[in-house]
């Protein structure tokens, strides 16, 4: 071997002359393998995606009734502090006499059994706080509640490696 050969063999796609060229075998795979050849490796293969774990509550789609015991849940637990479950532990639609304050107002009956956007309510209130209230300390207790349960909708991450 020469300069020549090994210059053309690094820099060429095609493979030198004195190469063997081995040919694809085509077949049904039960081809017989002389005592010569080895038997091909398998495959190593990833295992296929799962799907993602579902998060521990769907908060965009829960009753009121559900909402308060999902809250009630996160508060024995100690995820919310008391601040935060006499805040959001408490949907207004559960109240005995929702129908003859608010719902006369809005036009609507409670329904605490019909599943709502629970979430979405709370980001408005949320907003509404931060516009219209003037203690700094209940905006703070909104924004954490808030956040507590945007973290709850979250699928649970895996601490293993």
């Amino acid at each position: 071997m020469n300069i020549g050969s090994t210059l053309l063999r690094l820099f060429s796609d095609r493979p030198p002359p004195e190469a063997q060229r081995l040919e694809p075998r085509l077949g049904n795979g039960v081809e017989k393998q002389s005592a010569t050849e080895t038997p091909p490796e398998p495959l190593v293969a990833l295992p296929p995606p799962s799907a993602p774990p579902e998060p521990r509550f769907d908060l965009r789609n829960i009753s009121p009734k559900e909402f308060a015991d999902v809250t009630h849940e996160l508060y024995m637990e100690g995820t919310l502090s008391w601040d935060e479950f006499q805040m959001i532990g408490f949907p207004t639609e559960l109240h005995p006499r929702y129908d003859e304050t608010i719902g006369a107002l809005t036009g609507e009956p409670a329904r605490p059994d019909h599943p709502k956007d629970m979430l979405a309510r709370w980001e408005s209130r949320v907003e509404f706080e931060r516009k219209y209230n003037p203690d700094a300390d209940q905006v703070r207790i909104a924004e954490n509640a808030l956040a507590k349960l945007n973290w709850q909708t979250q699928p649970p991450v895996k601490m293993s490696a």
